[in-house]
Order: structure tokens, then sequence, then C-alpha cells
């Protein structure tokens, strides 16, 4: 039987070939336990080294001398210089800066960057002051070339803007005067250390929003300006009238919003303050019903006449209104329902007076819209000064000064007079 199995020989020839490998395995073991050990050492050693050289770097870096660190900043950032006035538009601009960012003047001019930083960043002028610092603050400007690109940590350009908001007297009109500091390194390494690519894919988002945002302003934009172009048609001397409505109304608002009179609930206020600018224009859409050969008449108004003008505020805010109960019974476009509501107030209440004679409701003091108080003022301003073919006449910018700010508490809310008294000198150059 043994002779058959092989035998004790064969048994004993396996187990010693099975006692070879073992050594061999174990010898490869100890190797390996060995690399380990040395492996182990070896990092705990890079680990102590590096946080030394951390310690050491933090050190130099909290107790480096002033004139070092300017050194450093100075090699390792670029400045552009930025100059707009305070109507938002570009007197001056680095090439450099333009050809980082990937745009031209013009491109750079309409974007929603000016916008953000005028409305978020940039403060309001103060006439009381000829000069008012701007603090540092982070801006963010999106590289157009990398906005498809996959795996970038962040795309951007990060800038550190500061500088002045300064009196020009020659031009009377402030000037912000802006240096940009490209921060990129510092703040990708920042992100690198403590984010993901999920803030990358979130800052695009909300930049492609922002985008989006700024077409469906340009779409406001364009169907006003229809509507105006139709009342224009109507009547020459509307049009004439509503070309500087809009700037001016964009003078008081954003002056009204620096003096803090904006209460606002349901609406984010430079949204608000931009609806009010736009909307301003359709403030006399309810002249389309008047005949013209009344609204162009050159002389005095019949009593009968006169009633049939006064209807305009309820006829144009009638148009809106029918609007408004459309969309509120429409959930898909029930959320532009806060938008009509801007038109609405200034079509029907901007002939309403402070002390509550105006028209047509008779409302007082505060009751009356906050839209329709800013475009009373402005369009009071507009009528005296500009070319009306019922006024022979033109008086000058002091003497439309004097007469607004005499019916302060009367005809006008003081405070939006207040606010007008500040940036009346904006309006000056309108005519």
């Amino acid at each position: 039987m043994s002779d058959r199995l092989g035998g004790p020989g064969r048994t004993q020839l396996l187990i010693s070939d099975l006692k070879s490998k073992y050594v061999k395995l174990h010898a490869k073991l100890k190797a390996v336990v060995l690399a380990y050990r040395k492996a182990r050492v070896s990092l705990r050693r890079l680990s102590r080294n590096n946080a030394i050289i951390k310690r050491k770097y933090l050190f130099l870096q909290k107790h480096a001398s002033q004139r070092v660190r300017e050194l450093m900043e100075t090699i390792n950032r670029q400045q552009y210089q930025l100059v707009f006035d305070e109507e938002r538009s570009i007197l001056s601009i680095s090439e450099n800066f333009l050809e980082e960012l990937g745009m031209d003047r013009e491109e750079f001019s309409r974007s929603f960057y000016v916008d953000i930083l005028f409305e978020k960043f940039l403060p309001q002028p103060d006439r009381s002051k000829q000069s008012i610092d701007i603090p540092a603050f982070q801006f963010p400007v999106l590289i157009k070339e990398t906005l498809e690109a996959d795996g970038h940590i962040h795309p951007f350009i990060h800038l550190s803007i500061s500088g002045k908001l300064n009196w020009d007297a020659k031009v009377k009109r402030y000037l912000y005067l802006l240096n940009a500091e490209d921060i990129s390194s510092t703040v990708e390494l920042n992100y690198f250390q403590r984010t993901d690519t999920l803030v990358s894919n979130l800052s695009i988002a909300n930049l492609n929003l922002l985008r989006a945002k700024k077409t469906i302003e340009m779409h406001k934009t364009m169907l006003i300006s229809l509507v105006c172009s139709l009342v224009g048609e109507y009547s020459k001397e509307t049009s004439l009238h509503l070309r500087n409505l809009q700037h001016l109304a964009s003078c008081l608002s954003s002056e009204c919003k620096r003096l803090g009179l904006f209460k606002v609930v349901y609406y984010d206020i430079d949204e608000y303050i931009k609806d009010i600018n736009y909307t301003s224009v359709l403030h006399d859409i309810g002249k389309m019903a008047i005949p013209s050969a009344i609204l162009e008449k050159d002389g005095e108004l019949t009593t009968e006449e006169q009633q049939l003008v006064r209807k305009h505020p309820e006829i144009g805010a009638n148009y809106i209104k029918r609007i408004i109960d459309i969309f509120e019974d429409d959930p898909v476009y029930s959320s532009y329902v806060n938008f009509l509501r801007i038109p609405y107030e200034i079509c029907r209440h901007h002939h309403e007076r402070w002390d509550g004679t105006g028209y047509p409701d008779g409302l007082v003091g505060e009751a009356i819209p906050m839209p329709a108080r800013i475009i009373s003022v402005v369009d009071t301003y507009e009528a005296i000064r500009g070319r009306r073919s019922y006024i022979h006449t033109k008086p000058s910018h002091q003497e439309a000064v004097d007469i607004i700010a005499a019916e302060a508490g009367m005809q006008f809310d003081p405070k939006v007079v207040e606010a007008f008294l500040n940036v009346n000198y904006r309006f000056e150059s309108m005519h």
C-alpha cells in the first residue's frame, strides 16, 4: 500500500519542499516588515520636519518686516486702473485688465459686473463730502475660456478692489478711482485647501444666474421702450418728456436708497429700485386715451378738458391692472405680479399730493406709494425744465429747484425733496 502511494521517501520530499518555500516566504515577510518599519520612521521624520518648516514659515510670515511684505506683494500682484463716473460710464480702463478678462471695453461696460460693483460695493455720492474712501473688497470675475473646462479648481480672476470716490469740480460730478489687485493665487490656494469642485460648480451656476438676470432686464427694457415708442408716436411732446425721465428717476432713487427711505419687504432693494427706474416712463400711458388735440393744445385747457386729462392716471393704471389680473390667475406668470405693481402704483398715484389734495384718490403722506412720490418730483422737474408745448419760456434749473423745494410737505414728500436737493446738480446737466 505504501509503495503505491509513493512511500515514506516521497512524503519526506514534499515536506522538505514545503519547508523550503516557507523559509523563503518568511524571509520575504521579514524584509517587508523591515521596509514598512523604515517607511514609517521616515514618514514620522518627514511629518515632523514638515511641521517644523510650517511653524518657521508662519513665524517668518508673521514677523517679516513691512518692507519685505510690500516687496512680496509687489512681485505677486498686477495693478489695474479703472475710472467710472457716477452715471456708471467707464472713463478709463486698463487694456491689460480687459485682456485678462477676455472682454473688450464695450462688452465689459454692458456686463453685469458693472451693475454688481455699483449696487453691492461702491458707495453712493454724498454731496457733503469731497472724497470718500472705498475700503478693499473681494470681487471675482469668471474667466470665459474656462467656463466649459472640466476639472478646473476655480476658474476666476479674483480681484481686491479699493480706491476713492472724488468730486471733480471741472466736470461737476463724482468719479470712482479704483485700483484692482489680482489676488487669485491666494484665493485659489485657500479654496484648494478648504473646498472641492462643488464650490466651482456653484460659483459658475451663480454667475450664469446673474447673466440670466441681465438678459431679463434687457427684455424688460426692450418691452418698455416699445410701449414708450408707441406713446411717442401718439404724442411727440410726450416722447421728448420721456427721454430724460428715466435718468432723473435713477438719480433720485439712488439717493433715496442712500438715505434709507425705502421700506421694502417683498423685494430685493436693488431690484426694486431698478424696476422703478425701468417703469418710470410708463407713468403717463393713460394719456393714450386722451385726444392728442387736447394734449398738444397751445394755451389753457377748458374745465371739461382739464377733467378729461385728470382721468389719465386711472386709465393708465387700469391698463396695467388688467395684466396683473391675468398673471395672478396663471402660476407660470404670477411671480411677475410684484414687478407690475410698481408701474401700477406710479401710473395711478404720481399726481397725488403729500397734503392729500391730489388725485385720483386723495392719498395723504406715506399712504402714497414710494415709487409714485419719486416720480412725482422728477416729473414735475422735467415738466418745468422741458420744452413743453404749453410753456413759452424755459425756467432755469435753479428756478425749478426753488419751486420743488417750496412744495416740500405740500405737494411732495419732504424727505424725497431732501434727496432731490442733494443730487439736483445731476439734474442740471440734462438740459
